[in-house]
């Protein structure tokens, strides 16, 4: 999906948004869900598969990238971008909407990185575990007494 860039920091920004770009945003929340029927696809600074933009691009049948980290800094309105929802890639594109002189706004991450993630969020998953065990056993022991 190829279209021009919309940047929208704040719901306040959505007058500056025209129809049929894509808007480039830090995240979204429900408030900004009104101007996704106007959209072509959505790129965010932060988010994943279960976030907010991701959730309501699936409902639009519409393309997303989501957690680029930089989408917000690197990409200026009226800009060319082609988004790939499903390879998880942003690029700049010429004027003409030539490929020939993109460059990556943002790839997908790595293998090692993606392991790297699961494994932190097991490692939390088990220390929170953990802690409410603890806990649970220290308010059973008090109530003991």
């Amino acid at each position: 999906m190829s279209a021009p860039a919309s940047v929208i920091r704040l719901p306040d920004d959505f007058s500056r948004m025209e129809p049929g770009t894509i808007p480039v945003c830090p995240t979204t929340t429900p408030a900004w869900t009104p101007p996704f029927s106007q959209v072509r696809g959505l790129i965010t600074d932060v988010g994943g598969v279960l976030a907010h933009g991701s959730i309501v691009a699936r409902e639009y049948d519409i393309p997303a990238v989501l957690g680029t980290g930089v989408a917000t800094q690197r990409i200026r309105s009226g800009q060319m971008v082609r988004l790939d929802g499903n390879a998880g890639t942003v690029m700049f594109l010429d004027a003409t909407g030539e490929e020939g002189t993109r460059r990556a706004v943002a790839e997908p991450l790595s293998k090692t990185c993606n392991t790297l993630n699961a494994r932190t969020a097991a490692f939390v998953a088990l220390v929170a575990g953990a802690i409410v065990g603890i806990a649970a056993v220290w308010c059973r022991s008090g109530r003991e007494r």
